[in-house]
């Protein structure tokens, strides 16, 4: 056997190996499924803490406002810390049976590549050193905060309503070029990904660390039913979101008004259920007389369009207005009336006859 032989040797097992590595197929939907349990999971862990921030700082809730920021750094680093960092799977990715392994040792031109003889299902391999790990952390954590903390200022200074030549501008600018590049970037990554099935996002594919199974003969331990059900009620719900403001509008109203009115022509009428009727229409008058007290705080509508209140002060909005102000306002939302902070909306409750009653004849909602 010559020194060529072992050369070539090797190189037919790191070619094999790679090629073992790009049959492995992972379940798309499985790695997106892990990011986003991950993300709910943070989100949720949020809003518990903010709630414990404000019972014990400021129960006016300003501080957790002002500190959203830091606040989710902190548990950006805490996840990072507890998973990824040791060198384990994040609470998705466990739940979809996924870790992140060191996709160079399959690669056909890495000195240290992988023995093809010692892999039996494909999932093999170590997990990621302490550069990639650093590297992912720093960059969906440090590098995160940062990129909102700039956003951020440059929202609260106004640097694209500075002058052309001064450098707020053109920092304002460049950081718009940036963020389109990196725009485009992850829709080409992913659509890549949606191709091969390997790194859904950039990071991952610039430091090589690429979801395998932990175990190669484990199911999913969140159905397919389950999650078809969260889409199908998701979409039902923005469905309902969307035509909802024009079934309030005067003209599908008035139309439905008149084929009512014309119904009701049409059928024979007794004294008794003409008493019913007429009984009928003053409570719906009613009802919208109280509606109507409910103005708008932004618009100023006499009927608010799916009306909703913003809490913790109360006050009236049309949906659309209150959450366009609060999209607007991401950081220091407050009310147009009493100006207090805006922390949630929700959603204007049904009232009952005796409520109705009340605000009809109450002096502090003029009709």
């Amino acid at each position: 056997m010559t020194p060529t032989d072992g050369v070539d040797g090797r190189a037919s097992t790191s070619a094999s190996a790679s090629a073992l590595a790009a049959s492995l197929d992972v379940l798309r939907v499985s790695q997106v499924d892990s990011q986003r349990l991950d993300v709910e999971l943070l989100d949720t862990l949020n809003g518990q803490l903010s709630r414990v921030v404000d019972a014990v700082v400021d129960p006016s809730g300003e501080f957790s406002t002002r500190k959203s920021a830091e606040i989710k750094l902190f548990l950006d680093l805490g996840l990072f810390v507890c998973t990824t960092a040791m060198n384990r799977p994040t609470p998705g990715q466990d739940l979809m049976n996924l870790r992140f392994r060191d996709e160079r040792e399959w690669s056909s031109d890495s000195p240290g590549a992988i023995d093809v003889a010692t892999v039996k299902t494909g999932v093999e391999g170590s997990g990621l050193t302490v550069t990639q790990r650093l590297i992912l952390g720093f960059v969906r954590c440090a590098a995160g905060y940062a990129w909102g903390s700039w956003q951020r200022k440059m929202l609260r200074e106004r640097f694209d309503e500075g002058n052309r030549d001064e450098w707020r501008y053109k920092a304002w600018k460049w950081s718009q070029r940036i963020e389109n590049a990196h725009a485009t970037a992850s829709f080409i990554n992913f659509c890549v990904f949606l191709k091969n099935g390997r790194y859904p996002t950039l990071i991952e594919r610039a430091v090589s660390a690429r979801l395998v199974y932990q175990r190669p003969s484990m199911a999913r331990v969140v159905d397919f039913e389950y999650l078809n059900q969260q889409l199908a009620w998701r979409e039902l719900s923005e469905l309902v979101l969307f035509t909802l403001p024009y079934l309030y509008s005067s003209r599908v109203r008035s139309l439905f008004g008149a084929l009512s009115m014309a119904t009701s022509r049409t059928r024979s009428s007794v004294d008794a259920v003409g008493h019913t009727a007429t009984n009928d229409e003053s409570s719906t008058t009613s009802r919208r007389r109280v509606i109507q007290a409910f103005r708008c705080s932004a618009c100023a509508s006499r009927e608010p369009i799916h009306p909703f209140v913003a809490e913790p002060c109360g006050h009236p909005y049309c949906y659309y207005c209150l959450r366009a102000r609060m999209l607007e306002q991401r950081l220091d939302c407050r009310c147009v009336r009493c100006s207090k902070p805006v922390k949630e909306m929700r959603r204007l409750a049904t009232l009952s006859s005796f409520h109705f009653r009340f605000f009809s004849h109450s002096k502090q909602f003029p009709l």
